[in-house]
């Protein structure tokens, strides 16, 4: 990294070439700003680009604009989406003698898949053809981009040798940079890494330019994934060093304590603690009108986001299909994880033979694979792909996604993949209309659509219950904790709202919809009534399940199911250790400790209690303990008193 500085500012605005291979892109960059973008020998050697290429020039003499040139050749389309990933303005370079070829198209498709809006077309090497030529090959170009973002973008005629028409197109140049608008630097930082390269005694350099935030000397920041953590010792943009790098900036760092060996094209350099590696991202995904065949339903997918590539497949969760020119949210899941943020571009190509099949914006990172056919799932993918360019919609969204738990203002930062000081001013807002709550100590957040939710969730969860085990009286309070997939501090006050509203019904520690459960077969019914005939008989010396099954002449499961039952209906309990007695059983051990222990004057041990409950200290222990759970007796260092 060299030391050169400027007084000019960096205008966040990148432009980047697009085009054939040996249409004279490069040429065309070394015209224009004497800056050679071919940087390997190799590419020196055969005479074509390879690899993404670096250019700049001062604009008006008052801003620094960044140029990437990104090859043409069909074997390294790869390097070409990872340089356009960054552009903002696109100088798409056709060669008057060639006219439009195959990737002029595909560069064409790939743009307007990556969100590029606005352009130039250079029709280059007019030195070579005549008028006649010139005009057949503007024609050609007018079809090309005919119902396309660059379709009123302006042709502009040139020579990249003999510099002709130059004059028009760095007027066409400067056009495109006063009316484009320089990237928003607001949010949290995060910039593709495009080259990695280690300076002699300076350390890692990593280059790229940062799609959000802003990162400046003395920040720490993280390589994702890997998660080596350094801090910037130094920023160069332009081989000029400046203090701070934005959104927008085609930028070098200099960072302590990151190994270069372990950094690539495809990881990305992040603020702590947001941006988190996954296998699996939700797709706002168009397939192109002009895409071979249909896309099917797990298609392998070469996927690029940012400047990574990684095999993919395409998992569709309303359809077995989609057809070239049509539209849906779906998932990809990788075969490595990666980061890339909300609303990032992507571009899908078919493995082999290589083609653009289509596109989109990524929705958001998931943890899993999602479930198809899901109504809910699909209704929340559609509203999260709405609100990419939302911040208010997504803090909104954000603050729903974490449910009746609550997220704080911290977690919601690596949610949204805001600024905190843009989620704080969108939560106002949000309080103030009442759509979000805090409450508790900590001020959790809570979305007001988050209860309904969450009791609609737990009464599909006992509905599946009924209609898989009729017979059973309920599910039990923890197993539906585990199912809703919450903490205990969030699922008691949605059990309390439920119960309130008359929602479910709950029987000691299981849990039913109104109505439902307890619904026995003839065989059934058979089995509950011999088994509560075996409690009954046995009293403080219940028998086992194994026991219970044979008296029943029923195999375990059975069984089981009339021991629920039993319990559900308040006829048994299951105490400590799984011991099982029949209600009956309980209540004369509650009489007769109650009766002993008024007859006595000093604390009772628990051999004392041999006296008025015959049974084994196996199924003793569990019995007073259960007194001493429902508060009839004091147990202090294993003696006992009334309470």
């Amino acid at each position: 990294m060299s030391t050169a500085t400027e007084s000019v500012q960096i205008r966040n605005v990148v432009i980047g070439t697009a085009g054939h291979i040996d249409h004279g892109k490069s040429t065309l960059v070394k015209a224009l700003t004497g800056i050679d973008p071919d940087r390997l020998q190799e590419e020196k050697d055969k005479g074509i680009t390879i690899d993404i290429g670096f250019a700049n020039f001062l604009f008006k003499d008052q801003y620094r604009i960044g140029l990437i040139d990104v090859p043409g050749h069909e074997k390294f389309v790869k390097n070409m989406v990872a340089g356009a990933t960054g552009i903002d303005i696109v100088l798409l370079v056709v060669a008057a003698d060639d006219g439009v070829m195959p990737q002029t198209r595909e560069h064409l498709d790939i743009l307007t898949l990556l969100g590029v809006r606005k352009g130039i077309i250079a029709l280059n090497k007019i030195d070579k053809v005549d008028a006649d030529t010139v005009a057949l090959a503007k024609e050609d170009i007018a079809d090309l981009v005919k119902g396309t973002f660059l379709q009123k973008a302006p042709v502009v005629p040139v020579s990249a040798i003999t510099k002709a028409g130059f004059e028009d197109l760095w007027q066409a140049i400067n056009d495109a940079i006063e009316t484009t608008s320089p990237r928003d630097s607001g949010g949290v930082f995060r910039m593709p890494i495009q080259r990695v390269f280690s300076a002699k005694g300076q350390g890692a350099v990593l280059t790229g330019i940062a799609v959000s935030g802003s990162a400046a000397i003395g920040d720490a920041l993280v390589v994702m994934p890997g998660g080596d953590k350094g801090r910037v010792r130094g920023i160069q943009a332009y081989h000029r060093t400046i203090e701070t790098a934005r959104a927008g900036h085609s930028a070098a760092f200099n960072l302590s304590g990151i190994d270069s060996a372990k950094v690539q094209r495809g990881c990305n350099l992040c603020t702590p603690g947001v941006f988190e590696p996954s296998p699996y991202f939700s797709l706002d995904l168009r397939l192109l009108r002009n895409a071979p065949r249909p896309l099917k339903h797990r298609a392998e997918v070469k996927f690029h986001v940012g400047t990574s590539e990684l095999v993919g497949i395409i998992q569709f969760l309303d359809r077995t299909s989609l057809q070239p020119g049509e539209t849906c949210v779906c998932e990809v899941m990788l075969e490595a994880p990666m980061v890339a943020g909300i609303g990032d571009h992507f571009i899908i190509r078919q493995p082999s033979p290589a083609v653009t099949l289509g596109g989109g914006r990524v929705i958001r990172r998931e943890q899993d694979k999602l479930h198809r056919n899901d109504a809910q799932v699909l209704a929340d993918l559609r509203a999260w792909a709405d609100a990419v360019d939302k911040p208010a919609a997504r803090v909104e969204l954000c603050v729903l996604r974490f449910g009746p738990s609550g997220a704080s203002r911290d977690a919601l930062v690596a949610a949204t993949e805001l600024a905190r000081a843009s989620i704080d001013a969108e939560l106002e807002l949000l309080l103030e209309q009442g759509k979000v709550s805090e409450f508790g100590p900590g001020k959790a957040l809570v979305h007001q659509n988050a209860w309904p939710r969450a009791e609609k969730a737990l009464a599909e969860i006992l509905a599946r219950f009924h209609a898989d085990r009729p017979a059973q009286i309920g599910m039990k309070l923890v197993t539906v904790q585990q199912q809703l997939g919450v903490d205990g501090r969030t699922f008691a006050p949605i059990l309390e709202r439920a119960l309130q509203t008359k929602l479910v019904a709950q029987h000691g520690e299981l849990l039913a919809l109104p109505g439902q459960g307890g619904k026995l077969s003839v065989e059934e019914r058979k089995i509950v009534d011999t088994v509560g005939r075996q409690l009954e008989e046995a009293l403080l010396n219940p028998p086992t399940l194994k026991e219970l099954a044979q008296a029943a002449r029923a195999n375990t499961d059975a069984t089981q199911n009339a021991v629920d039952y039993l319990v559900g209906t308040g006829k048994a309990s299951v105490l400590h250790g799984g011991v099982l007695f029949s209600t009956t059983a309980l209540t004369m051990a509650r009489e007769k400790v109650v009766a002993f222990l008024k007859g006595r004057s000093e604390p009772a041990a628990a051999k004392d209690f041999k006296e008025v409950l015959p049974t084994s200290r196996k199924f003793l222990i569990p019995l007073l303990e259960w007194l001493d759970g429902q508060g009839v007796t004091n147990n202090v260092n294993g003696t006992r008193t009334l309470k």
